[in-house]
């Protein structure tokens, strides 16, 4: 039977094949491997510093309670040396990506070990680190491998200075979301007024040269501005030929004076070289003058094909997209402010929105001798995690179970005159207030919720007290003195003359 002229073979409308196939059309491999051994190079620096400096021990092996996400609470950390053994591992993986060794498996090995490590303590939450998962999570599928690598060398029958476009449209895209999420998120009213942005600078006021104009208003002002826009339009202009070196050069400028004024690990830098994915694919070619004679060469895919393959690609690059666009939006399902109520905030590229200032204590109650006493958390919590904590009324929930009852228990337990040879009935409540981005500060839970009546959901939690208090012009600093009178009657029984919070702990 004959084709009527134009129609492709698989019996699809040539308009619809044409739509897709420029996905699968062959590009460069020069910019995916410079991409590759640039990502390769900062995990081994993340793996480098948390090993060598002991990070490993202070955050996942010391501490007594873990910090963890709701739904992944069964992702502990190792004990022992377990977790350093973790680390070992995940620089192993990170070594085998640059070098393109075993790649498909380095991947594997890299996504599954980087993304335990992170879900095993939110405490160290980064939006750099959930990138680095996505990221990781993208090369398993990639062929990065196929061009300047070991893998190259060993089975040169797969190697090839050429990959699919969707590769680098993936990749691309990914790099994309932080800045343009983050510039959405910065259409905020605080953001717009310059905060947080100005606490932060103002205690950087002791650089040279640029220090003495930090802590002026319109800098705070200037600052966020910038980097509004810049979120916005950056991406834009690295795609267009006629803007992409300047903005790129105004991009390095912008990242280094990032990690000059905040403390942002290894985000700036990684990002400087990753953003160079939305360049040209044969960019780092073309730059070092190398000619294309010679290289491994590949016979060309036929365009107009979509195969099983092929649109199982297409399905997962559909189902990848639509959830990378429409997640980060989430927190428009919960009233309130995310900055305040952290509903929705994280995995969102909220990044750098607010600053709270906090002030907390933990009070047990034994329901039989009435007895009240301050459970001394920096007994169990490092100051990461206090912080961590302390912000967040999820984690203030989800520490409650551990402190009834691996702490005011067997406390209890062990002091006999508490206790007339029953079980403790234990109630745990929580005196959390919060300064955000300059505000005065204000309560963030109910003082006098039991809590360990109250269980985390992905829903709406009533029990955050909404945010009352207006942005200041000026913004608030004080010590934490609380007046009497603006205490729940719990909390007031509790208090020495003057307002201050007593230190009667267990």
């Amino acid at each position: 039977m004959i084709k009527p002229k134009g129609q492709p073979a698989t019996g699809q409308p040539a308009s619809q094949q044409s739509r897709l196939s420029w996905l699968f059309e062959q590009r460069d491999a020069s910019s995916l491997v410079f991409f590759r051994v640039a990502f390769s190079t900062v995990m081994l620096w993340h793996v480098y510093w948390f090993c060598s400096d002991r990070l490993v021990e202070t955050f996942y092996v010391t501490p007594a309670y873990h910090l963890t996400y709701h739904g992944f609470e069964w992702a502990n950390p190792l004990p022992g040396i377990g977790m350093r053994l973790v680390f070992y591992a995940m620089g192993l993986a990170a070594a085998g990506i640059g070098l393109g060794l075993f790649y498909r498996l380095s991947c594997v090995l890299f996504f599954l070990t980087f993304t335990y490590t992170f879900l095993a303590e939110s405490a160290l939450f980064q939006n750099h680190y959930y990138l680095v998962c996505l990221l990781a999570f993208c090369l398993i599928w990639i062929p990065a491998n196929r061009f300047l690598s070991l893998d190259a060398l060993i089975w040169p029958q797969r190697a090839s200075r050429f990959v699919p476009a969707w590769c680098y449209w993936l990749l691309g895209f990914q790099i994309a979301v932080p800045y343009v999420y983050g510039g959405i998120a910065k259409l905020d009213g605080d953001w717009l007024h310059g905060m947080p942005v100005g606490l932060w600078i103002e205690e950087r006021s002791d650089l040279p040269l640029v220090g003495r104009y930090l802590k002026e208003r319109w800098c705070a002002w200037l600052v966020s501005y910038m980097g509004l826009v810049l979120d916005l339009l950056i991406v834009p202009l690295l795609l267009w030929r006629r803007t992409r070196l300047v903005s790129y050069l105004v991009l390095v400028v912008f990242h280094v004076s990032n990690s000059i004024l905040f403390t942002i690990d290894f985000f700036p830098w990684f990002m400087i070289l990753a953003t160079l994915i939305l360049f040209p694919p044969d960019w780092p070619r073309k730059l070092l003058r190398l000619p294309a004679a010679g290289l491994p060469t590949s016979t060309p895919l036929d365009p107009q094909s979509l195969s099983l393959g092929r649109k199982v690609t297409v399905g997962f690059l559909a189902v990848y997209v639509a959830w990378q666009v429409l997640f980060p939006f989430r927190h428009f399902l919960y009233p309130g402010n995310p900055s305040w109520t952290e509903q929705g905030h994280l995995f969102a590229w909220r990044m750098m929105l607010r600053r709270k200032e906090v002030y907390i204590r933990f009070y047990a109650t034994d329901r039989q001798s009435g007895q009240t006493l301050e459970i001394p958390i920096d007994l169990f919590l490092n100051p990461r995690q206090i912080q961590a904590m302390a912000v967040s009324a999820d984690q203030i929930v989800a520490i409650a179970p551990y402190l009834k009852n691996e702490v005011v228990i067997p406390y209890l337990e062990s002091q006999p005159q508490l206790q007339d040879n029953s079980a403790p009935q234990v109630e745990i409540r929580v005196l959390a207030l919060a300064s955000l981005n300059g505000r005065n500060p204000q309560l963030m839970v109910d003082p006098d919720l039991d809590l360990t009546t109250v269980q985390r959901t992905w829903r709406d939690q009533p029990w955050i007290i909404p945010l009352r208090e207006p942005l200041r012009e000026d913004a608030w600093r004080g010590d934490w003195i609380i007046p009497i009178d603006e205490l729940p009657e719990l909390m007031r029984s509790l208090q020495p003359p003057g307002g201050r919070t007593p230190r009667n702990t267990m």
